[in-house]
């Protein structure tokens, strides 16, 4: 083994060490990707290549985001590399609803907002789901509903109701993201809501809160800020 080859190992095996004995918390963003890629790139210092994701996206969050075409365009990012880093907002999400599974009480607007942020990690499109709740707030269940553009989803009212109905609810959740925008609802949230509350309600099911998630994670209860009736 080269004496170049050995001081490589060691520094990855020490980047390993450090992540099992501290976590992620000391690594800074670059070193994050760095270690990523030490399971796809074997014989590269992928500090570089780490460096070159950030510089290319502006941000580990955007780099996580990207699709795999658009990492392969980064050089040095082969096909195995950009799957792998696609990969993981994708397995954060997964883990994060089996996590919630169904049964959960939500109990208050942190707990609703906890609830759905985790479906969207890693969307870069919008998207809508509506969560059914019993007369004890107990997720039945949780279904996504639309898929739209980067900024825009079709919701279609009707399947909304239906699913309400179907699944016995006494209350449901609705929530959209906003990829590329703040949680600061829109013209067409405020109508959408108003709608589907005002069917609901003759139906006498509760629409319980309309949550919407911006493109840093924050959420807005439409509840809360007063655009549902409390």
């Amino acid at each position: 083994m080269s004496e170049n080859k050995s001081i490589h190992n060691g520094h990855r095996q020490r980047v390993r060490e450090r992540f099992c004995e501290t976590g992620l918390e000391s690594f800074a963003d670059h070193n994050v990707l760095e270690l990523v890629l030490f399971y796809s790139v074997p014989r590269k210092d992928t500090n570089e290549l780490a460096h070159s994701l950030i510089e290319h996206f502006g941000s580990l969050y955007a780099v996580f985001e990207a699709s795999v075409e658009r990492l392969m365009e980064v050089p040095g990012i082969s096909y195995n590399s950009a799957v792998l880093i696609r990969l993981f907002p994708e397995v954060l999400k997964r883990y994060s609803l089996s996590k919630q599974g169904k049964g959960i009480v939500l109990k208050n607007i942190n707990d609703i907002a906890d609830y759905v942020s985790g479906f969207f990690i890693g969307e870069s499109v919008e998207s809508f789901y509506v969560v059914c709740l019993d007369g004890k707030n107990k997720v039945i269940c949780s279904e996504k509903h639309s898929v739209g553009s980067t900024s825009v989803t079709a919701v279609v009212i009707p399947r909304v109701i239906d699913s309400a109905v179907k699944h016995k609810a006494s209350g449901i959740i609705i929530a959209h993201n906003h990829p590329s925008t703040s949680a600061q609802p829109s013209g067409d949230d405020r109508c959408i809501t108003s709608k589907i509350g005002k069917l609901l309600e003759e139906m006498r099911i509760q629409l319980i809160d309309h949550i919407i998630v911006g493109f840093d994670g924050k959420c807005t209860s439409m509840r809360e800020i007063g655009l549902i009736d409390m």
